[in-house]
């Protein structure tokens, strides 16, 4: 899975010296000569503004997306979660789906693209693993993939493209410069990192040090044509906090999210969730929702999806260790549909049956005589008993309830189920009930 020609030697140079910490690395094919100032930027010989000229609209070439609205040729994208979610999984789904042209899990390139994954934390062998695993289970074989899959460990391939010295950020151009020649020798289409935090020796926490970071990032993205997809993880308080940790309480400065166009943060399925879809503890552990709204300049969010990690055996049992290997890999997962089976007959039984009771059911969930029995009753639904607590339900229980919820909030909405405010003489004081509003028309049934 590397690539072929010269490439694992392109950037042997200049990481060479980065993974000794040397800021003074040695520029392309001179490994004698060290460079005078790795963050000198030679300027333009004059400065001055470039007049607009108004063209048609159409004549425009449009933003090249490779992925969704994720990957955009040329620019940087993130991806934030805690860690142990299923982020490295997910993107290398995502990235058999870019160089095989599938849609695994949603997205689908416009073409099989070339991508190269660098993975700073993990030995080759373990991603060769995940690798597989998601292999064996989309059925994707070596013919699907072709060369254009390339991968590379950071233990073997160190990228180091800023360290810390005495004068402040020093950005290892040289690494930079090998960077974007590897790219184009290869002919890159996807650049995937994970994490961001491998590539780098600055403080995290240092505003100015990671957008120094990240600016070099965005100029590889810029000159090579390439998209560049940053992994990054959340704080530990962002990932003490769950769902309500949003985009910006991913570790070190936020400098990192500004720098980005766009940027997506996996949430795990939370426990109010899990009780809605009828979901068990322990798939709930594995089901995570990736929300796209964290920042999206270049179009709008998309809608948030759920992925779901399942266990794939690797079948490479061998004396010593004869269970072999169970590799986790990503893949999509659908929340039930509240309406799935339900007709427009249904609701009309729905509407008769609220008619027909000596006094309205009361709209709180809480009560006795809550709609929702009705309802569960005209469709053979079992929510528990009415004085029944969460703990005390089971699972399916519990989904049914959440699926009645979901069937009485668009019924409210459409009105043909109708709140009303009555007196309870008992209680002293209003109460809201439901009533049948519009009734479904003869051509609906």
């Amino acid at each position: 899975m590397n690539a072929t020609g010269d490439f694992p030697t392109i950037l042997d140079s200049a990481l060479t010296y980065a993974a000794r910490g040397d800021a003074r690395a040695a520029p392309v094919g001179d490994k004698s000569q060290p460079s005078a100032d790795l963050d000198a930027v030679s300027q333009p010989a004059a400065i001055s503004p470039t007049a607009f000229v108004l063209r048609p609209a159409h004549e425009i070439p449009p933003r090249q997306w490779l992925y969704g609205k994720h990957l955009i040729r040329g620019f940087l994208s993130l991806t934030v979660a805690p860690g142990g979610l299923g982020k490295s999984s997910m993107v290398l789904v995502d990235a058999l789906a870019m160089a095989t042209g599938k849609a695994l899990l949603g997205s689908k390139p416009p073409e099989p693209l070339r991508v190269w994954v660098w993975n700073g934390e993990d030995p080759r062998e373990e991603i060769e693993r995940r690798i597989t695993a998601a292999c064996v289970h989309y059925g994707i074989t070596a013919d699907d993939l072709g060369d254009r899959l390339l991968v590379d460990s950071g233990r073997d391939l160190p990228i180091i493209l800023a360290t810390t010295g005495n004068d402040g950020v020093r950005i290892a151009r040289p690494v930079a410069d090998q960077l974007k020649a590897a790219i184009r020798a290869a002919k890159i289409d996807v650049l995937i990192i994970d994490p961001f935090v491998t590539t780098h020796e600055v403080n995290e926490n240092d505003n100015t040090a990671i957008n120094a970071v990240a600016a070099e990032w965005r100029r590889i993205a810029d000159e090579t044509g390439c998209a560049i997809e940053l992994v990054h993880h959340t704080s530990k308080a962002g990932a003490a906090n769950g769902n309500n940790f949003g985009i910006y309480a991913s570790r070190g400065g936020g400098a990192l999210i500004d720098a980005v166009r766009a940027a997506r943060y996996l949430v795990r399925m939370t426990q109010q969730e899990a009780d809605r879809f009828g979901i068990e503890a322990t798939e709930a552990r594995v089901t995570f929702r990736v929300c796209t709204d964290g920042k999206a300049n270049l179009a709008p969010p998309e809608r948030a999806s759920w992925r779901k990690m399942i266990s794939i055996s690797l079948g490479n049992g061998s004396t010593h260790w004869p269970e072999g290997d169970h590799v986790g890999v990503c893949t999509t997962w659908t929340p039930p549909d509240a309406f799935e089976g339900v007709t427009a007959r249904d609701l009309l039984a729905v509407q008769h049956a609220i008619a027909a009771q000596t006094a309205p059911p009361s709209k709180s969930e809480k009560a006795r005589t809550w709609v929702g029995y009705i309802v569960a009753d005209v469709l053979g639904l079992d929510l528990g008993a009415p004085t029944s607590k969460i703990a005390d339900r089971t699972p399916s229980q519990n989904a049914a309830r959440a699926r009645v919820r979901e069937m009485l909030e668009a019924w409210i909405k459409s009105r043909t189920l109708v709140i009303e405010t009555i007196a309870n003489t008992r209680a002293g004081r209003d109460v809201e009930v439901i009533v049948a509003g519009e009734p479904v028309r003869p051509d609906e049934l």
